[in-house]
């Protein structure tokens, strides 16, 4: 399995990254955002420069990603005040867009 360019891996890396932020930052506070270095671990390891297929799917990954964020985000300051939202987006932003992602990268 090749580490370099694989982006079915990284998002993977992503989505595990935002909910291990989400638990941290439950548990314990600012404190847990250091669940980020996982993240920036496989980003540094998986990225490579994508050829035209793969930047049509990141593309479309991130579009579609910032949609679900907003909602989410409108769900968390309406539904949940006392939820810090700098972690929301945090957490919520990696699951989403590596979920999404994901989806992307194993349909085609």
């Amino acid at each position: 399995m090749k580490i370099r360019g694989n982006n079915t891996l990284f998002f993977s890396i992503e989505v595990i990254s935002g909910i291990l932020v989400f638990i941290l930052t439950l548990s314990l506070g600012d404190i847990g955002l250091l669940g980020l270095i996982l993240f920036f671990a496989g980003l540094i390891a998986t990225r490579d420069m994508p050829d035209e297929r793969e930047m049509v799917l990141l593309f479309k990954a991130s579009a579609l990603h910032i949609s679900f964020l907003g909602a989410i985000m409108a769900i968390i300051y309406f539904k949940f005040p006392g939820y810090n939202w700098f972690h929301g987006f945090i957490s919520f932003g990696l699951i989403t867009r590596g979920s999404l992602g994901l989806l992307y990268f194993l349909k085609n």
